[in-house]
């Protein structure tokens, strides 16, 4: 089933309004609400630590963006 454009669009649309504590918690929610399968959702959790690098205090000031 195709989802019209405009209808991405306002979502988008939608949780850029949303304050970002707000926007925080649609992220952590996201996965629960998306088609994804669980072999896809290992794969993310496996590619996780390829980014722990950014986890320093240089790059903190970018962890609420």
């Amino acid at each position: 089933m195709s989802v019209p454009r405009r209808s991405v669009e306002d979502v988008l649309e939608a949780v850029r309004d949303l304050p970002p504590e707000a926007q925080r918690e649609v992220l952590a929610r996201l996965p629960s609400v998306l088609a994804l399968s669980q072999e896809d959702l290992a794969w993310l959790g496996l590619a996780e630590p390829a980014f722990q690098f950014w986890d320093n205090p240089e790059d903190a000031a970018y962890d609420n963006l």
